[in-house]
């Protein structure tokens, strides 16, 4: 048997090394990828609040509105915030100075990896337009 003829015989093993660097760079990514995640939600608010802007109507903050998030629909009634339907808020806005709840408001929270969501209130004139907009605020 000659020198060559063994070299062929032997296979290479992969190094117990390289097998815990592979292991690590995985590890790695995976624990990147979580964090960009948990932060996900922050970003996507932060993005919207920056467009919504005083004067802008309801129509124009439900179009920048993606990915997950949740809508509740509030008016200032004689006891405090009371959540009704979006489509009793629709009409509320449209109606203008004629209804009986002067304040009106969208809260607004997005929804991301728990314990990840953020929320900010969208409040409303008697016109139907913005007149505030809360500061974004992270909560688990």
């Amino acid at each position: 048997m000659t020198l060559e003829s063994s070299d062929h015989q032997e296979t290479r093993k992969p190094s117990r090394k390289s097998g815990c660097i592979i292991f690590l760079l995985i590890g790695v990514a995976l624990a990147f990828f979580v964090f960009w995640q948990i932060g996900e939600p922050g970003r996507r608010a932060r993005r919207i609040h920056e467009a919504i802007h005083p004067g802008m109507n309801f129509k124009d903050i439900e179009n920048l509105l993606s990915g997950r998030y949740y809508c509740n629909y509030q008016v200032m009634a004689d006891s405090g915030w009371k959540s009704i339907q979006r489509e009793e808020f629709v009409k509320l806005l449209e109606l203008g100075t004629e209804t009986s709840f002067p304040s009106k408001r969208i809260w607004l929270t997005f929804l991301g990896m728990a314990p990840g969501r953020v929320s900010f209130f969208v409040e409303f004139d008697s016109s139907g337009r913005v007149s505030n907009v809360t500061n974004p605020r992270g909560w688990d």
